[in-house]
């Protein structure tokens, strides 16, 4: 008879001990407070173009997104809340 292994995701390894220190963790950035992350994929020229833009006129690329959806939400009349 064989014994039966336990999987890594049974013994929490990828998972943390508690919800709320999980929460607290992530509460820790305040620039990140009220905010949602908003994954999307892009080709790889664009990913570079976006960090070269970013150079450039010496700001981040989270500024630059943050100005591109609010642009979006302008065209199609909606209030720029990003």
């Amino acid at each position: 008879m064989s014994k039966q292994r336990a999987t890594l995701g049974a013994t929490g390894v990828f998972a943390p001990a508690n919800r709320e220190a999980a929460q607290s963790k992530a509460l820790a950035r305040p620039d990140r407070a009220g905010r949602a992350p908003l994954p999307f994929w892009a080709t790889t020229p664009a990913k570079k173009q976006l960090r070269m833009l970013a150079a450039e006129r010496d700001t981040t690329q989270q500024d630059l997104m943050t100005e591109g959806l609010n642009l979006v939400f302008q065209k199609y009349g909606k209030p720029q809340i990003a």
